[in-house]
């Protein structure tokens, strides 16, 4: 599958060893303003020097290609992405899909209208641990989902225009756990609630921590702590989770020592019990190790085996554009909550009228943006 890559900087780097390494990928053409970036990209993947560009629309125009990976900043996504399945590429394009619901929703509609595969590239749900926990969920192991408690923390030093946006953290990393709690639950949200500051540590304009309580259709509630400033704080990029059910309760951390999942089992009836602690471990261990199967390829190549997939069977993928628009609900939403001090009703998102970027304005007028 011959592919076009635009935003091949600092973010679009893993991209570049993604697609090289992938048997079902080649990049045809580097798309980037920054004429260092370009070079460095193009040592990487073979891509000559006349098939590097600075603008997409002469790549459109130059090279023959199957599709776009969108790797623009967010704001760019509706005009990159749109452009590409007007030319008659398929597109695979970063999160956030955009910066706003009705920006989201004409790329959307743009797929349907000249019948082109968009994908979103959640990455995170697709791993062997989640997917297994999929598994035991949709297996009745724990019953039905009533709360989950989250815990993200890491020390994020970002770079380019994220350090300038008002919301870093829920709108480019938190979206991350919020398609996963989707994934888990297998339902959208339906409130949220939130609170967001920027502490001393951190590197950005915008806030880096978050408080975020999220009510999902179907009454499972989500409180969900998290921080891009943690120095010396490292939870790893899934974050932990404790996602309790009728039956028991899953535990995933990454960096537990007993295992990065594990499962309690609880009988529904509490009057059997004596003990205040219900749960019953194995011998000599907290609770059940579970064993992820594995899935072969993972992440960002498991997205690129998924859009190719999708592309040749002409059907929708999981983390289509269309989907996705429930999970940029549930970001968007928390930034609105935050901003507001109100609780939002996520289903209601993308009322609101939209907008020209500022801060985006704001970073293009130091460095361009190729779109």
């Amino acid at each position: 599958m011959r592919v076009i890559q635009s935003g091949v900087g600092n973010f679009g780097m893993s991209w570049l060893y993604a697609v090289r390494d992938c048997n079902v990928t080649e990049h045809v053409a580097l798309v980037d303003p920054n004429p260092e970036a370009l070079t460095a990209a193009g040592d990487i993947t073979g891509v000559p020097p006349e098939r590097r560009f600075t603008q997409l629309k002469d790549a459109l125009n130059s090279v023959d290609a199957d599709g776009l990976i969108d790797v623009t900043p967010a704001p760019c996504h509706p005009t990159t992405s749109i452009s590409a399945m007007e030319a008659g590429l398929h597109v695979l394009v970063e999160k956030p899909i955009a910066e706003n619901m009705r920006a989201a929703q004409r790329m959307v509609q743009s797929a349907r209208e000249f019948d082109r595969i968009l994908m979103v590239t959640q990455q995170y749900r697709y791993q062997d641990q989640p997917r297994t926990l999929r598994r035991l969920i949709s297996q009745g192991a724990i019953g039905e989902i009533d709360h989950m408690v989250v815990e993200f923390q890491i020390q994020g030093l970002l770079q380019g225009w994220r350090k300038i946006m008002p919301h870093p953290f829920l709108m480019d990393m938190a979206v991350h756990h919020f398609d996963m709690m989707r994934y888990l639950i297998g339902k959208n949200g339906a409130k949220i609630t939130a609170q967001t500051w920027n502490p001393s540590v951190s590197n950005t304009a915008g806030d880096m921590n978050a408080f975020v309580w999220i009510e999902f259709e179907g009454g499972a509630r989500v409180n969900y702590s998290g921080t891009f400033a943690a120095p010396g704080v490292d939870t790893g990029w899934n974050g932990r989770w404790v996602i309790t059910g009728s039956k028991g309760s899953l535990v995933w951390n990454q960096r537990d020592e007993w295992g990065p999942i594990r499962l309690f089992r609880q009988d529904a009836d509490l009057s059997i019990y004596t003990d205040q602690h219900f749960f019953t471990p194995l011998p000599d261990i907290w609770g059940e190790p579970i064993h992820a199967e594995s899935i072969g390829a993972s992440g960002h190549t498991y997205d690129l085996y998924h859009w190719q997939a999708c592309i040749e069977k002409g059907m929708e993928p999981e983390t289509s554009g269309r989907d996705n628009l429930n999970t940029l609900a549930l970001a968007l939403g928390a930034v609105q909550a935050a901003d507001t001090g109100q609780t939002v009703d996520v289903r209601r998102v993308g009322a609101e009228r939209e907008q020209e970027a500022s801060w985006m304005a704001k970073w293009e007028r130091t460095v361009p943006v190729a779109v």
